[in-house]
């Protein structure tokens, strides 16, 4: 929850917060209008199974390993005091999982000089966030870009999330940000006041269905995509609904359409986007030595999204594509 003793402090004060981040990635085009840098936060309540982002998962930071770009020097298990790194250079995830809070913290990627062993979570201030972002200020300005606010999910370190996008919105700054919407109604009602672009997802309507394939019903979702489209409309930002179109969960025609009878519910609803599945994050999951539970699965043929994008026409909704 965002305390009020944090709405209170001065943008200058808001400077020193510091929260979890996995990555800042520059010139992104998928990610709202324009150019944007977009900033992706650690930690998120949902596990879908789709995930492509599973590093961002974690609140905490995490080793990633690719075989492919090892060259078995062994400096790895050499600087390793924890004999987390077995012989054939893969680690014990259990001793791996708690080395983020121990001294010397993943020792064994300092002397990895092909970069084969790579950490996602790192510790930052609002101030060094802003100061990694402000040097694009040029391309949001020629562009109509800005900032994108992602994950993991944002909401899941409220106070950071906050922090940041005031920041940002006071120096003129364009803000979007990617939610699940899984979060506390009254942090959106104090970060939304900051945001020119808000992106919703809804996975599905059927709360046992999304618990199975996300590990949470989607109740609160829905109650605050309500509430975000009430205070889109009082700040004037605009709202999309995004769906991850997942074969066998999701893309049946009467599925999309429930969606689509939803989100045309909302008065301040500026259109929405349909995400057809896609396997770029697999190779994560085996770096994090963790299976990748959709490997058979092929993504939605060009076709089946066509005829999704007709239904959402059939309920007047905009369909827009990043």
């Amino acid at each position: 929850m965002i305390r009020e003793e944090t709405v209170k402090k001065s943008t200058d004060e808001l400077m020193d917060l510091c929260g979890m981040t996995a990555n800042i990635e520059r010139y992104a085009i998928n990610d709202g209008n324009g150019v944007r840098t977009t900033v992706f936060l650690k930690g998120c309540y949902l596990q879908c199974r789709w995930c492509s982002n599973p590093e961002t998962q974690s609140f905490f930071p995490e080793m990633s390993f690719f075989p492919d770009k090892c060259i078995a020097c062994m400096n790895c298990a050499a600087d390793c005091p924890y004999g987390a790194i077995k012989e054939d250079l893969t680690a014990d995830r259990e001793v791996c999982s708690g080395c983020h809070a121990r001294e010397n913290a993943f020792s064994c990627t300092k002397k990895c000089y092909v970069n084969c062993r790579k950490i996602t979570g790192e510790k930052m201030s609002v101030r060094e966030v802003y100061e990694a972002v402000k040097r694009d200020i040029p391309f949001y300005e020629g562009s109509g870009g800005g900032v994108t606010l992602s994950g993991g999910e944002p909401m899941a370190q409220p106070e950071f999330t906050y922090a940041l996008a005031r920041t940002l919105t006071e120096r003129w700054i364009s803000t979007a940000i990617e939610t699940c919407g899984y979060a506390e109604k009254e942090d959106y009602e104090k970060v939304v006041p900051y945001l020119d672009t808000i992106f919703m997802d809804i996975k599905h309507m059927d709360s046992e269905k999304h618990r199975a394939w996300t590990g949470m019903g989607n109740e609160k979702i829905l109650q605050n995509i309500n509430r975000v489209d009430e205070l889109a409309g009082i700040y004037g930002s605009k709202l999309f609904i995004r769906v991850p179109v997942i074969p066998g969960f999701n893309d049946l025609p009467e599925e999309i359409a429930e969606t689509a009878r939803f989100a045309g519910k909302c008065r301040n609803l500026t259109g929405m986007e349909l995400l057809p599945y896609h396997k770029l994050g697999r190779g994560k999951y085996y770096g994090l030595g963790r299976d990748y539970l959709l490997e058979s699965m092929a993504p939605p043929l060009a076709e089946h999204m066509e005829k999704l994008h007709e239904i959402l026409a059939e309920y007047d909704i905009p369909v827009y594509k990043f």
